[in-house]
């Protein structure tokens, strides 16, 4: 194989997670002999069992494991592409090298790359595969990257020490990355190792993307300047990263932005690191009894890291369940298996097929849903601080698929097709269950039901939160609950309810709105009615959901006593899950507070707030009566008192009308209607 400066792979962009490598990444991919992959990760993953310095040789196995990598699909490359490179290759390198050749003729261009942040814990394998790429090494302010983390959720959050000391995990994090990174970099020639800090690349971008063209032997050119024309999405509360700012120095401060103990505590495990890549300690002593935490939480790491399983020492790198993989070296036919991480209680299996438990799974545990907009997020995060339960945000497909019978026999039994469309379906990826993870649950001769294979999905949730139980937080399926009951009986459900006039103010606020009421053509000519009625209907159609569940199924609870006593609402919920009370749950915000200006409550990660909506001072006198004589029945109902009195016949007469088109554009969808809407 020829090392000529055409080759490629041709650049590695890596740093710490939350570094501002995306925003290299398209500086760089803007360049016109150059293009840049998104973070597909795949090739240490493809030899994770390899010795450094060994180049196995190519076989269909090896082709197939990569190309079945859930990031790898990132790199948009049609399947003939992938079989071209392989067909010219006889070693993992080169066949990784026609991946890219690909990617370089699919962007029409000479060079690619790949911005892969936790690449920076593989430089030495990397080079000994590629000893002619380049890498670039992102190195941003630990501070102002915890800070990032906290917002993010992913990463060291991962890590059972984030609940407890978040700032600590986020700096043990960093500091780890770091040093790996300025170590093994260190090592290369200095003409393939180049480092450059994200404060220097914001404040001074021509000037430190000349020296970046330089080092990669490319001509400077101003595209990569100019990367986020035409692509900006001005829309509040997007982050920087999804509303493609150009470079904006300042969007983290951890100055003005963090705890004074935070500060302290990042310091204490992680100062010495940010001296020495230039950055000034905020404290130069570190207290006593700070001292002792930190020391605590260096412990912790290690004990985290250690009872994890080999390819889990890299949290943010995909995990799947038990598979059979060959070890390179191994006798064709013999093989050895990479098990998961297990629950803190995990089942006997001893007859199950891999991937299957012979006992009947707990989970899904509990669904939370309510109409949207009244609060699930903030119900959902303070349950999924709980160290014995992880509530998964918004599966969404679940109702759907079993309905449709998306990848399912007629009477709800699994087939192959489903893995494609799990896959495919946007959502499911948040759940980082992989194409192998999915083949090995429906493994076996025995047939496996739609309910069974999602209650494993949820079990592999649970077990890589280090968790026993898994949920779902998907508020829409307050409208579907016959059809979870139909699959899970004992499953919990918590039904939360707020105001539906304070439900009005934050949907009308709320940017999807068009999307998810636009539907209705009411919604153009009286959108506040049709708040109305949409809120009612959901709402009714939860409670009626409530007889047939009773009181040890079916938990409803109001969204202003949540916000009014949280602590009181938090025993009322373990004593409904069966779970002992755990004070985490008050304080699933704290480290993850941001103060950015114009952020919405969700994004800020606020405590509980009351008074966040108040229809009494943000609502139009004329806007509450027309809800009220759509919902007011209701409202009376749940207990909230009207504000104005019995509607006008006219009135009455208009939400009459609306009404019945609303429910006949529901009926025409498919959706259940309450059942006093249907006898009235």
């Amino acid at each position: 194989m020829t090392t000529g400066p055409g080759q490629n792979p041709y650049l590695f962009v890596v740093g710490c997670l939350r570094s501002g490598t995306t925003l290299l990444q398209r500086m760089l991919d803007s360049h016109p002999q150059l293009a840049v992959g998104y973070d597909c990760h795949f090739i240490p993953q493809g030899i994770r069992r390899v010795p450094v310095g060994v180049d196995p040789p190519l076989r269909t196995r090896l082709v197939e494991r990569v190309r079945r990598l859930p990031r790898f699909a990132r790199l948009g490359l049609p399947d003939t592409a992938v079989a071209e490179a392989a067909a010219n290759a006889t070693t993992y390198s080169e066949f990784v090298s026609g991946v890219y050749r690909q990617c370089a003729l699919l962007h029409g261009k000479a060079l690619a790359g790949e911005k892969a942040p936790g690449y920076c814990r593989h430089l030495p394998h990397l080079h000994a595969l590629f000893p002619w790429v380049r890498t670039i090494h992102l190195v941003r302010d630990g501070r102002d990257v915890a800070l990032s983390v906290l917002d993010w959720g992913k990463g060291p959050a991962r890590l059972p020490l984030f609940r407890d000391e978040p700032v600590a995990a986020c700096a043990l994090w960093w500091r780890r990355d770091v040093t790996t990174a300025v170590r093994d970099g260190g090592n290369l020639p200095p003409d393939r190792f180049h480092q450059v800090r994200y404060e220097t690349l914001v404040c001074r971008p021509e000037p430190t993307l000349r020296t970046l063209a330089e080092f990669l032997d490319l001509p400077f050119a101003a595209e990569m300047l100019t990367f986020h024309e035409g692509k900006i999405r001005d829309r509040p509360g997007r982050s920087a990263k999804a509303a493609w700012l150009p470079p904006t120095p300042g969007l983290r401060d951890w100055r003005a932005q963090m705890a004074e103990r935070d500060l302290e505590l990042f310091e204490a495990i992680a100062g010495d690191v940010l001296e020495e890549m230039g950055y000034e300690r905020a404290i130069p002593t570190i207290s006593p009894g700070i001292a002792k935490v930190a020391e605590h939480c260096r412990q912790r790491w290690k004990a985290d890291l250690e009872t994890r399983p080999s390819r889990a020492k890299s949290p943010d790198a995909p995990r799947s369940s038990p598979v059979t993989v060959t070890t390179f070296g191994q006798r064709p036919g013999r093989a050895t298996t990479a098990p998961a991480r297990p629950a803190p209680n995990p089942p006997t299996r001893p007859t199950a097929p891999p991937g299957r438990s012979s006992e009947p799974s707990p989970n899904p545990y509990v669904f939370i849903v309510g109409c949207p907009r009244s609060g699930t997020t903030l119900l959902s995060r303070m349950i999924d601080a709980h160290p014995q339960i992880a509530i998964i945000n918004e599966t969404r497909w679940i109702a759907q698929f079993y309905k449709k019978r998306k990848g399912l026999t007629p009477d709800g039994q699994v087939t192959p097709a489903i893995i494609d469309r799990l896959l495919e379906y946007d959502r499911f990826s948040r759940l980082e269950v992989s194409r192998a993870d999915l083949e090995a649950l429906i493994a076996g001769d025995e047939p496996i039901s739609f309910a069974r294979l999602v209650s494993e999905i949820f079990d592999l949730y649970a077990q890589r939160r280090r968790k026993r139980l898994a949920g779902d937080k998907t508020p829409r399926y307050v409208r579907h609950l016959p059809v979870l009951r139909e699959l899970w009986p004992e499953a919990r459900i918590i039904h939360l309810i707020r105001d539906g006039r304070d439900t009005c103010l934050s949907v009308l606020n709320w940017r999807k709105a068009p999307r998810a009421l636009g539907r209705f053509s009411a919604w153009s000519e009286d959108p506040v009615s049709t708040v109305a009625l949409w809120w009612k209907w959901q709402v009714q159609l939860g409670r009626e959901t409530a007889e047939a569940a009773g009181p040890h199924r079916y938990c409803e609870i109001r969204y202003e006593s949540l916000v009014a006593d949280p602590a009181e609402a938090c025993r009322t919920l373990c004593a409904f899950l069966d779970l002992p009370a755990d004070d985490s749950m008050l304080r699933y915000h704290v480290g993850r507070q941001r103060t950015d200006p114009g952020l919405s409550a969700k994004s800020a990660w606020l405590p509980p707030t009351p008074g966040l909506r108040d229809f009494r001072s943000q609502m139009s006198a004329r806007d509450v009566e027309r809800f009220e004589a759509v919902a007011g029945d209701l409202l009376e109902e749940l207990g909230y008192p009207r504000a104005v009195g019995p509607p006008k016949p006219e009135q009455t007469a208009h939400a009459s009308s609306l009404r019945d088109r609303f429910s006949r554009e529901v009926g025409a969808r498919g959706l259940l209607l309450p059942h006093r809407w249907q006898a009235s």
